[in-house]
């Protein structure tokens, strides 16, 4: 640690911290729509490796869920697009699997993040945000679109 520290931002504030080598941080936002259906946002943390590009890294994470989590499919994949004036590419994906019996739709979005001089020299982090639902209603789909368009990368 070369001692100089940086901000640490999370949903409650801040703290000084020398920049973490890696960020593995997991967010899990519940809600409860208009018509009383629960669903999560969990917004979760990857890193690229040497010379792997978004795509890759998605398809990666796929082939993994696929053997890691029962009756995983993947249902759409729309291309990549640049997202907002930082021009972040972005991946979006729906999924289905089963979970304690009931089969779940995950909206996924794999968001490459720009280069930053502390929290991203290297530009290979990846934040993916999904939207956790048994039957992901309008409401739902709305707010995942709105944080997504809304997503602004530290400057």
């Amino acid at each position: 640690m070369d001692g100089q520290l940086s901000k640490y931002p999370f949903a409650d504030g801040y703290f000084l911290t020398p920049v973490p080598l890696d960020n593995r941080s997991v967010h899990q936002l519940h809600f409860i729509d208009k018509q009383d259906n629960a669903y999560q946002i969990i917004i979760n943390h990857g890193r690229l490796n040497d010379n792997q590009d978004l795509q890759h890294f998605v398809d990666q994470e796929v082939e993994k869920m696929q053997r890691q989590v029962p009756a995983f499919t993947l249902e759409t994949s729309l291309p990549p697009r640049t997202l907002g004036p930082a021009q972040c590419e972005i991946i979006q994906q729906t999924h289905k699997f089963l979970y304690e019996g009931c089969f779940f739709t995950q909206h996924c979005a794999f968001i490459h993040l720009p280069l930053h001089q502390h929290l991203n020299p290297y530009k290979r982090n990846i934040v993916m945000l999904s939207l956790a639902s048994a039957a992901p209603q309008p409401e739902q789909r709305e707010h995942f679109q709105g944080i997504i368009n809304s997503f602004v990368p530290w400057e």
